[in-house]
């Protein structure tokens, strides 16, 4: 992870669509039915109008291979692409995730982490007792739309969660994608102590993590954010080939449609059982990409593709997400 690549010129506009967690329908996890968009945010943490409003419903409606695989003319950025380090590199990525033991660790410290149920929907079984719910419906607002900076923080805000609380996500379903599309945000608001909860409740329960059949409240607090917009790829950046492209879909919509020049890595690939696959399968699975060009991984909605961006983030590649739906609004 040696950059993130930021485009600055008119405005950046990025609109990601979330029709669930897995891109097969998982109706419960990873933002519900509808779509958001990430163009309000942006234009919240960049300034700016936008450059157009797109219609991603109309635009999915039209959709057709052509409309993606048509030959590319070339894209010349309306100003020069910046290139910023990548704050993510300075992270320690062994801290990204957290196992059952070392949670019991922490919360038998003074100073306990904050532990979130993230799923939208409630488990099968049971909660960790104490534990708050933060579902990743809460980060979108009613109409799909993501919620801005301000908003979100207010959302975080009144679960009792501040910037400088040691987070730990967990939920219920791991290929869903609710708990790593969380994750992203919490890295893209900036804060730097959230890890991914791994096993399910037979791991816990045997860690000595104590379980209840509900959720708890904290007093309200206040969470100020520190956005970083280098972790969402914009339209520019990607049609100029700024980023290599990785179309995290299911291999037969890779083939209805993609952006050009994009590699298929399914994002089914990199799950092994309710964790990610190891070290040497993830290695084998990246090998086709460059490992100095940075990543903008792309689905019809952030959960699935957030699954890969954590696995490319965790391999030491700089990765950003992006979203079919806004290569789509803009190829129309």
């Amino acid at each position: 992870m040696e950059t993130k690549l930021l485009s600055f010129g008119a405005v950046l506009i990025s609109v990601i669509a979330l029709f669930g967690g897995a891109e097969g329908g998982c109706r419960s996890c990873g933002g519900g039915d509808v779509a958001w968009s990430g163009e309000t945010w942006l234009e919240g943490v960049l300034g700016g109008p936008s450059r157009a409003a797109t219609d991603v419903s109309a635009a999915e409606a039209g959709v057709a291979a052509d409309v993606a695989n048509v030959a590319e003319e070339p894209i010349i950025p309306e100003e020069p692409i910046v290139v910023e380090a990548d704050e993510l590199s300075t992270e320690d990525l062994s801290s990204w995730s957290i196992s059952a033991e070392e949670l019991r660790i922490r919360l038998d410290r003074g100073t306990k982490p904050v532990v979130a149920y993230v799923s939208n929907i409630p488990p099968h079984g049971s909660y960790i007792a104490g534990s708050i719910k933060l579902p990743s419906k809460s980060l979108i607002t009613g109409d799909g739309s993501l919620r801005s900076p301000e908003d979100m923080a207010a959302v975080l805000g009144r679960a009792g969660v501040t910037e400088e609380d040691g987070l730990v996500l967990y939920g219920d379903c791991f290929s869903c994608g609710d708990v790593t599309f969380v994750f992203w945000i919490m890295k893209y608001l900036g804060h730097r102590d959230v890890a991914v909860l791994l096993g399910y409740e037979k791991e816990w329960s045997s860690a000595g993590i104590p379980l209840s059949g509900a959720t708890s409240a904290k007093a309200e607090a206040v969470y100020t954010p520190d956005p970083r917009p280098g972790l969402m790829a914009d339209y520019g950046s990607v049609a100029a080939g700024v980023y290599q492209v990785v179309d995290a879909r299911t291999p037969d919509q890779y083939k209805a449609g993609h952006i050009p020049g994009a590699v298929n890595i399914d994002y089914h690939r990199v799950i092994e059982g309710s964790w990610l696959k190891s070290d040497s399968d993830l290695a084998e699975i990246f090998a086709d990409l460059d490992e100095d060009k940075p990543v903008a991984v792309y689905t019809k909605n952030g959960g699935a593709a957030s699954i890969v961006w954590y696995a490319l983030e965790l391999r030491g590649r700089d990765a950003s997400l992006y979203t079919w739906n806004d290569w789509l609004g803009h190829r129309s």
